[in-house]
């Protein structure tokens, strides 16, 4: 008879109270990874580079995520973190403090991220495979994980400009960092006390105040202004400017889930989500763009969405993105959708369709303004009213601002080339 646990053996390496110390540090370094590469991405210059940290941030999130959910079902009793030990901690703020893209990509793929799949791989073979099965699960699924996304970080590494030089002395840090934490899948004699949350006390780097593109993208005031009449011409512009609009969109969630720590845990998985979303919106527009035979650069590009809700503060931000921008741009789609449905562009539909979708949890991000002003219905009231006296005040001294152009402009070019 078939006995598929007949191989397992009773015992392991590990009582419930050192596996989890060994959790919480995977927790702590999963959720530092998705904070440091969500603060990090408006700073990324290389299209491709924002295109992958978008996605591995989000599944960090979700590892941190089941790292938490465990450590509650080892007898911790609440979902707090626990403190990691001084050396993890120090080699996570070397991350955020990296000097450049480059480094920060080669510190992540080459040292962090493999030193981390070595550590769960140890704990693996070392677990009580049947006692403690939740988490050998959670080890096999997050390393594999962990391994693609090494597999494509390195990948991009290797197909980017060689590496700069001037930066060695920072790189020998990270690796001596590394060395002083030892393995991850080791338990540690400073893990176990409580922290008060997950990221208080965490430094803050400053915003970029423009979000930064590669040498294919030429910025310009007036952008969107430049428009042939041959055929096609506007949907592939407005295609270019949706890619990037949505990239500026991730950038700025990225650095609202970067700069505010003493939000709950679940706000940071919230927007973490999110981000990948925009940041998947903006492939999405990018592949339609070269479907119509475009390309990134074809046009140039204005400071955008991120710049102008960078100047405001966190209320009004979170007010301006989740509670007007997303949700007033819903119908749009939507009609967008049906147009290209009636004129058979599958792809234009498609694209309408799950990015309206996406759009549905992103407007419901908003509640965490609500929890932010403890649920004020005046205050509420009053960041509403103020939040769009700034864009008035905005577009009326901007009156030049390609943004600004109604965003039905650019879209019925589209409609009447479907209906057409």
């Amino acid at each position: 008879m078939f006995d598929h646990y007949r191989a397992s053996a009773l015992r392991g390496a590990y009582a419930v109270g050192q596996t989890a110390r060994l959790v919480a540090r995977y927790h702590y370094v999963e959720a530092q990874l998705m904070r440091v590469a969500a603060g990090r991405l408006a700073e990324l210059e290389t299209w491709e580079v924002k295109c992958l940290i978008g996605r591995h941030l989000w599944q960090d999130s979700l590892h941190a995520q089941s790292w938490l959910d465990r450590l509650v079902d080892l007898r911790w009793p609440r979902k707090a973190s626990l403190d990691p030990g001084r050396a993890t901690i120090q080699l996570l703020a070397l991350l955020d403090a990296a000097p450049t893209e480059d480094t920060f990509l080669r510190a992540l793929y080459r040292t962090l991220k493999p030193r981390l799949v070595a550590g769960y791989t140890a704990h693996l073979n070392a677990a009580a495979p049947l006692a403690d099965e939740p988490t050998c699960i959670l080890l096999q699924q997050t390393s594999t994980q962990e391994q693609e996304q090494i597999a494509a970080g390195t990948a991009l590494l290797d197909t980017l400009p060689a590496h700069e030089r001037g930066h060695e002395a920072w790189m020998e840090a990270v690796e001596v960092a590394a060395t002083a934490v030892g393995s991850f899948g080791l338990p540690a004699d400073d893990v176990g006390r409580e922290e008060a949350g997950h990221f208080e006390g965490q430094a803050i780097r400053p915003a970029p105040a423009v979000a930064a593109r590669d040498a294919r993208f030429g910025f310009a005031a007036n952008g969107f202004d430049r428009v042939a009449q041959e055929p096609g011409e506007a949907v592939r512009l407005m295609a270019h400017r949706d890619a990037d609009n949505e990239m500026h969109a991730a950038e700025v969630l990225g650095r609202n889930l970067y700069e505010h720590p003493e939000m709950p845990w679940q706000y940071h998985v919230d927007m973490a989500r999110q981000c990948w979303d925009e940041v998947r919106h903006a492939v999405l527009y990018q592949k339609y763009l070269e479907e119509h035979g475009g390309r990134l650069g074809d046009y140039p590009i204005v400071p955008g969405n991120y710049a102008y809700r960078m100047s405001l503060d966190f209320p009004h931000r979170l007010y301006d993105l989740h509670l007007r921008g997303e949700k007033l741009g819903m119908p749009d789609l939507i009609r967008m959708r049906d147009a290209a449905r009636r004129a058979g562009d599958d792809s234009y539909a498609i694209l309408n369709d799950y990015v309206h979708a996406d759009e549905v949890p992103h407007v419901k991000n908003g509640r965490w303004l609500h929890q932010l002003l403890a649920h004020d219905r005046t205050a509420y009231e009053r960041v509403e009213r103020e939040t769009m006296q700034f864009r008035a005040a905005y577009e009326q001294g901007h009156p030049d601002d390609p943004l600004l152009q109604a965003y039905t402009g650019l879209s019925q070019a589209v409609l009447k080339r479907n209906e057409g």
